[in-house]
């Protein structure tokens, strides 16, 4: 292996290094998280419309879980789709979803779509337009007002400053996107208050070929693991009530003599 190839992986794991000690630190957790080790490369972008000049081996994968309530609540929810690294992922704590009277379990759906004819606001989709859903006995369920979930999209590689956009009731909505960049498989997250079509946006087209460093292709996908792991665990413990406060012990009244 050479030089080169040496110090572009220390430079990745330094700055994976770097984005686990900031999630270690805001996490409640007592303890860091853990992940698995990966030995498996990104894989490419699946399509389910290539652009001209690109094809892809495989359709993009879809994601389905159905999970029962939980305390009577709305379970925490991570269904992925099945590509490495996923190429949609959602995350959402318990009671994030308000529930019908009679439901016994949700179900998260997660599958690629026909882009819609609005074009989005900031320019062109990225690669697919994923359609989200939790639903309860065929009905869609409402994010909670004051809460909301978190949306994981990995784009093709190389979108300048990619934006995440959803398409609900007709109309695009741009969304506050935080781009985790090619260390993390160019995967970008949002958080949203309401299910919809979700699409990555960008002015100017990903650059045609594949490949990469391979060193760098299993960082990305660990990478992408930790952080959605370390949401995830964010959001199941970012509304949970704090412990009682521990009882003063009562000091014997001292011995006669």
């Amino acid at each position: 292996m050479g030089g080169s190839a040496r110090g572009r992986a220390a430079t990745a794991l330094g700055v994976g290094a770097v984005l686990l000690a900031l999630t270690w630190r805001v996490s409640p957790l007592p303890s860091p998280p853990m992940y698995e080790g990966l030995t498996t490369p990104a894989e490419a972008y699946r399509y389910l419309h290539p652009p001209p000049g690109l094809e892809s081996k495989s359709p993009p994968s879809s994601a389905r879980a159905s999970v029962p309530l939980r305390q009577g609540l709305s379970p925490p929810l991570d269904p992925a789709t099945g590509e490495m690294p996923p190429q949609a992922q959602l995350l959402a704590a318990q009671d994030s979803f308000a529930l019908p009277p009679g439901t016994t379990a949700v179900v998260a759906s997660i599958v690629a779509v026909d882009p819609p004819a609005a074009r989005p606001i900031g320019g062109d989709v990225q690669g697919n337009v994923y359609r989200i859903t939790v639903t309860a006995g065929g009905t869609a369920l409402a994010v909670r007002p004051g809460h909301t979930v978190t949306v994981v999209l990995r784009g093709p590689a190389g979108i300048p400053t990619p934006t995440m956009e959803l398409f609900a009731s007709g109309t695009w909505t741009r969304l506050h996107t935080v781009p985790l960049g090619a260390l993390s498989g160019d995967s970008s997250t949002a958080d949203v208050g309401t299910l919809g079509d979700l699409a990555l946006v960008g002015s100017a087209a990903p650059p045609a070929g594949g490949g990469g460093d391979p060193f760098l292709a299993v960082l990305a996908i660990a990478a992408v693991v930790l952080t959605g792991g370390t949401l995830l665990t964010l959001r199941r413990h970012r509304r949970a009530p704090p412990p009682p406060p521990a009882r003063p012990r009562r000091r014997p009244p001292p011995r006669g003599r």
